[in-house]
């Protein structure tokens, strides 16, 4: 389900129309609402900040205001929500909606980035405006500003040939589809950035290389709007123990984790015009000696899944 950023102040009733616009935007679009309320520390204006970058969709409204005859230095127009409007811009909402009502004031950073809100007389004319707007746009609980992630898990035993050589191995792969109906995500590029040891320290990953597409030569991929592609994220040997990367490096391979245990792989996926996506891969390598024979193969054991998005 697509999320709505629903940025507005939170002064006298405001917060609950916010609140009433969210279950709006649930019940008649099947979207999901973030409202920005409780802002106490600078720990809840990172979640914020972090909420704000994940979400698909953004929604603006700014309510007229009247100064205080008490404190007459305070703003016309709720600060935050404006400062929420310039970072919204800043990391690439551009089909945002915002609504503005009438009478208030044209300060801050309206004046630079919206050139034509839209105007609502009421709280009535409020709710009017918001169904309008997101059925015009087209806000769907399917689209999504950032790449999707989902499990494909192991191959299966699998010959594999590069330039270093040939082996049986399988291959631990995770699909990445691109839900945006306007846009190809370009460039698409991942690569391993740290690994959390069995102890909980961090380890910084030994080949930070990009990352093999599967099924096709070449470490980059350009995904085409509603479709998707399919990293090699790592691999395990038939014949020798340890985790294995199909990355761009060009010489051995070396495994970047041997001894088992339980591994966290921590990942970065870039695109062209897309957030960045860090997620983490929750693995419990696990290799025994094949007892049937005397040759050097090892029974895998190894467990992986997708335990974390983080964006």
């Amino acid at each position: 389900m697509a999320t709505v950023f629903i940025s507005c102040g939170q002064r006298g009733s405001e917060r609950k129309i916010a609140e009433k616009i969210a279950s709006l935007l649930t019940k008649h679009f099947s979207l999901s609402a973030y409202l920005a309320f409780k802002v106490q520390s600078l720990d809840d204006i990172m979640i914020i900040t972090k909420k704000l970058r994940s979400s698909d969709y953004y929604l603006f409204i700014d309510f007229r205001r009247r100064r205080r005859h008490i404190h007459p230095e305070d703003l016309s127009v709720s600060l935050f929500t404006h400062q929420e409007l310039a970072l919204a811009y800043n990391v690439g909402f551009t089909d945002m909606i915002a609504l503005c009502q009438k009478g208030s004031g044209r300060e801050g950073f309206i004046n630079y980035i919206l050139s034509n809100p839209e105007i609502f007389t009421s709280e009535k004319n409020l709710y009017a405006k918001v169904k309008k707007l997101v059925k015009e746009k087209g806000w769907s609980k399917k689209f999504s500003r950032n790449l999707a992630l989902s499990n494909v898990e192991f191959s299966g035993w699998i010959p594999f040939q590069d330039h270093i050589g040939g082996f049986w191995e399988n291959v631990y792969k995770i699909s990445v589809r691109n839900k945006r109906p306007d846009m190809a995500a370009v460039r698409t590029l991942c690569s391993l950035n740290h690994i959390v040891l069995p102890d909980g320290s961090k380890l910084e990953s030994p080949d930070k290389n990009y990352l093999k597409w599967a099924w096709q030569i070449g470490f980059s991929k350009t995904i085409l709007p509603q479709d998707e592609g399919t990293i090699d994220l790592f691999a395990i040997r038939h014949a020798e123990p340890g985790i294995f990367l199909h990355s761009q490096k060009d010489f051995v391979r070396l495994p970047v984790v041997k001894e088992n245990g339980t591994y966290e792989f921590c990942y970065t996926l870039f695109a062209e015009g897309f957030p960045i996506t860090h997620f983490k891969i929750a693995i419990n390598l696990n290799w025994i000696p094949n007892p049937s024979n005397n040759t050097k193969d090892w029974l895998c054991k190894t467990t992986a899944k997708l335990k974390e998005v983080v964006f």
